[in-house]
C-alpha cells in the first residue's frame, strides 16, 4: 500500500507548478517577472501610440495635398472672409427689362444702359496683387491713362455683359436684322458661357406657384450684391461707368 501512495504522489507533483514543490520565489525572480510585464505593457504602449501619430499624420498629409489642389482665391470667399449673403425675393423689374424696348435698337440700348449701375466702376476689371500666389492665370492688360495695368475680370459681370449683349442680339433678330458671323459666334459664346454659369452657381430655392406668374415672388438666399460691388470697386483701376453716353451698354 505504502508503494502505491508514494508512486500518486510522484505522479501528482509532476502537474503540480514549481511552487507546489515547497520552493519559494527569491526577490530575483519576481523583479525578473515584473520587468519583463513592464516591458511587455510599454511596448504595446509604443506601438499604440505610433499608431496614433502615423494616422494623425497620414490624415494632415492628406488635408495639405487637398488644400494644393484649391488654390487660395483673392476674391471675397470663403478662403478669405465668409461672403455676406442676403436674402432677395425675385420680382419683374422694368427698369432693365420690359416689352416695349424691344420696338426700337434705341429703345433696347437705353433700357441696357440702365444696366451699368449693376456693374463696377471698372466694369468689372479688377487689380489683384500678388496674382501669381493665387494660382491664377496670366492677367487681360487694359489702358489707362497712357498706362498699362493688368486686371482680371470678376466672372459676374462677365456675365451680366453676356446677357446684355443677347438681349441686344435678340432686338435685332426681332427686328429682322440679318445675322452677322460675329453676331453669331459671340451670341453662341454667351449662351454656353450662361449655362454653365448657371449650373456652376446651381441656385436650390424652391419656387411655388404665385400670382405674379413663374419665378417671380420666390425667395432666394444670394450673395450680397452691394457686397461684392463694393470689393470690385476698390480694386477698380479704370474708371470706365463715368465716361459713358447714354446709349452705352455692359
Amino acid at each position: 500500500m505504502s508503494i502505491n501512495s508514494d508512486e500518486d504522489d510522484t505522479e501528482r507533483q509532476a502537474f503540480l507548478p514549481r511552487d507546489s514543490f515547497g520552493e519559494e520565489k527569491t526577490p530575483s525572480d519576481t523583479n525578473s517577472s515584473t520587468s519583463r510585464h513592464y516591458r511587455r505593457y510599454l511596448r504595446i504602449a509604443l506601438e499604440v501610440f505610433m499608431g496614433v501619430v502615423i494616422l494623425i499624420l497620414s490624415i494632415q498629409i492628406i488635408y495639405e495635398k487637398d488644400d494644393e489642389k484649391r488654390s487660395p482665391s483673392p476674391v471675397p470667399n470663403s478662403n478669405v472672409r465668409q461672403v455676406p449673403l442676403k436674402t432677395y425675393t425675385f420680382n419683374e423689374n422694368p427698369k432693365y427689362l420690359n416689352e416695349s424696348m424691344f420696338s426700337s435698337r434705341d429703345a433696347t440700348l437705353r433700357t441696357l444702359h440702365n444696366w451699368i449701375e449693376l456693374s463696377a466702376v471698372g466694369r468689372g476689371y479688377v487689380q489683384i496683387p500678388n496674382s501669381d500666389a493665387f494660382g491664377l492665370s496670366e492677367p487681360y492688360i487694359i489702358e489707362d491713362h497712357s498706362r498699362t495695368e493688368p486686371v482680371y475680370m470678376m466672372s459676374v459681370f462677365h456675365q451680366l455683359h453676356c446677357l446684355s449683349y443677347l438681349v441686344q442680339a435678340y432686338q435685332s433678330a426681332f427686328t429682322g436684322e440679318a445675322l452677322t458671323q460675329e453676331l453669331a459666334h459671340h451670341s453662341a459664346h454667351c449662351f454656353d458661357y450662361l449655362r454653365q454659369s448657371i449650373m456652376c452657381n446651381a441656385d436650390t430655392s424652391l419656387e411655388g406657384k404665385t400670382e405674379s406668374g413663374p419665378g417671380w415672388g420666390s425667395v432666394h438666399e444670394c450673395k450680397d450684391y452691394d457686397a461684392l460691388l463694393e470689393w470690385a470697386n476698390e480694386r477698380s483701376v479704370w474708371g470706365w461707368r463715368a465716361n459713358t453716353v447714354d446709349t452705352a451698354i455692359l
